[in-house]
């Protein structure tokens, strides 16, 4: 009977043991998964934050339309009406007249009992707003770089950095990759201080090299990670049209396209994705035209054609 027992118990130990195992083991597998859905979702704001500054550099938008807001005194507004109204005045000229000696006592009846609506409103002025859409695109920008807001933008990357840097040592990303980021930013920093467009067009294209590193280790998805090492390569060749180094350039633009050649045999895709990925190979292709003449302008059309259809995979 009590050898019984003891096989009982041994027993009961070893399925207490595995079950904690499985517990164990599904437990971390799911703490890992959301680690690395938070963790890819930090590197695609870095991401997203880097284009959007090396754009800010050309004054290149994803739009095609900008919203411009600008003031028009009541004075202005008035004018503008004036010549609209100038043949209703005179047919109206009497009654007119009338009001205003109507309004003027009734302006002084209001002043002596202290009640002016002049009074109340401690002589604010009314100011109209009039909204426009005015067209942009890379041959109509200029060339004038907002430095105050592009200080604004890296200043505001430190304030995520230390957390995001938690995340990436948390999924043993390798060490020297993090530091290096973070050094990069500083060096960014000190270039955009200078306001020195070409350091800040590499040190941006420098800290972008370790988005594909990120991602590697955070995501599976293979299509994901091709158009961001394609982007890598295609910003190296873009960080360098100041220099006019159009050698370089062609050499980045071949290996965007070398990298991106590989989602042309993905099988795993639907007709529709399939469509837009090689949409995007001819683009790259054909931005070597641009290399080819060195017009940094259709260069720079094509650049951005290219990133915008990118956000279509």
């Amino acid at each position: 009977m009590k050898k019984y027992k003891k096989i009982l118990f041994l027993f009961l130990i070893i399925v207490v043991t595995i079950l904690g195992i499985f517990l164990y083991t599904t437990v971390s597998k799911e703490n890992s998964g959301d680690e690395k859905e938070k963790t890819l979702a930090e590197v695609e704001y870095l991401e997203k934050k880097l284009v959007t500054l090396l754009n800010e550099l050309n004054n290149i938008e994803s739009r095609n339309y900008n919203l411009s807001v600008s003031e028009i005194s009541k004075e202005d507004s008035s004018q503008s009406g004036q010549s609209s109204s100038e043949q209703e005045s005179k047919s109206s000229g009497e009654e007119e007249s009338q009001g205003e000696s109507n309004q003027k006592s009734q302006g002084q009846g209001e002043n002596s009992s202290g009640n002016s609506n002049t009074d109340s409103s401690s002589g604010e002025e009314e100011k109209n707003e009039e909204y426009t859409l005015k067209e942009t695109g890379v041959l109509t920008n200029t060339n004038d770089i907002n430095w105050e807001h592009l200080k604004t933008e890296v200043e505001n990357l430190y304030s995520p950095v230390p957390t995001i840097t938690l995340d990436l040592y948390s999924l043993e990303i390798a060490k020297e990759d993090i530091l290096g980021f973070n050094q990069e930013l500083d060096n960014l920093t000190t270039s955009v201080k200078e306001e020195n467009k070409e350091n800040v067009l590499g040190n941006l294209s420098r800290l972008y090299e370790y988005i594909p590193k990120f991602a590697d280790k955070v995501t599976d998805d293979t299509t994901y990670k091709a158009v961001i090492e394609t982007k890598n390569n295609l910003f190296k060749a873009y960080s360098k049209l100041d220099s006019k180094n159009w050698s370089e350039i062609s050499n980045d633009v071949k290996q965007a396209i070398d990298t991106y050649s590989s989602q042309l045999v993905n099988t795993n895709t639907d007709s529709n994705k399939q469509y837009v990925i090689n949409k995007i190979y001819i683009m790259l292709n054909e931005l070597q035209n641009a290399i080819n003449i060195q017009d940094e302008s259709i260069f720079l059309i094509k650049y951005k054609n290219i990133l915008e259809e990118m956000n279509n995979l």
